[in-house]
């Protein structure tokens, strides 16, 4: 209890002794979906890579005028996701599936960061966790062109978590550009069920985003 208390009490004084600003985030996302199978036909069958999706939302950044630590805390949509392979184990070129999965997600970061000024120009890091919630997306079999949609409704797993961290340069106390990478800790593999016998499912994407913080 007592270590909450001072967590709680050090990001406060970090918000009120520093420099708050609202900016607006845009990026692109380059995510995957990491998945391992119960069947090791299915594990040496299934390939997947990056899906290129998007990241736009408001963020809320308490720092220091010049250097030092301090808090962030987002409200994004982002999209997340992978592109696949599913392939005959007896014969790898006989393909059965091909596509893509598109998940949009509501997510939540809290990051501490550390920024160095040095004139106009500055550079920072950051670190800290994140929490997602699923609300639409799509599969696509692009062998079959079936669409087969996800609505708020259906999904069974729509809670994604995990840790986050990046860096970047800032322009005029103003401009950002960064670049972010999140592992998700969760098992998402509820939220789809279109390749057979998933074990395990979590979110990986590597992010390059720009960020204008209003004054």
């Amino acid at each position: 209890m007592k270590s909450k208390l001072f967590f709680i009490l050090f990001l406060l004084g970090c918000t009120l002794s520093g420099y708050a600003q609202l900016g607006i985030k845009a990026g692109v996302n380059l995510a995957n979906e990491i998945k391992s199978f119960s069947r090791q036909d299915l594990q040496e069958s299934f390939s997947s890579k990056n899906l290129t999706g998007y990241q736009i939302g408001l963020v809320y950044q308490a720092m220091p005028k010049k250097s030092g630590l301090g808090v962030e805390v987002g409200a994004l949509l982002t999209q997340k996701g992978s592109t696949f392979t599913f392939s005959d184990s007896a014969n790898i070129a006989d393909v059965i599936s091909q596509g893509y999965t598109e998940l949009n997600y509501f997510e939540v970061p809290l990051n501490l960061r550390y920024r160095l000024t040095l004139g106009f120009l500055g550079v920072y890091g950051f670190g800290g966790l994140y929490a997602g919630y699923a609300m639409t997306g799509k599969v696509v079999d692009e062998i079959t062109n079936i669409v087969e949609n996800e609505t708020f409704s259906s999904f069974t797993e729509r809670l994604d978590y995990g840790l986050n961290f990046g860096l970047g340069v800032e322009v005029f106390n103003k401009i950002q550009l960064g670049a972010t990478w999140s592992q998700g800790f969760k098992n998402t593999a509820g939220t789809n069920e279109y390749l057979p016998e998933p074990t395990t499912s979590t979110n990986r994407v590597f992010s390059v985003n720009l960020v204008y913080l209003f004054k």
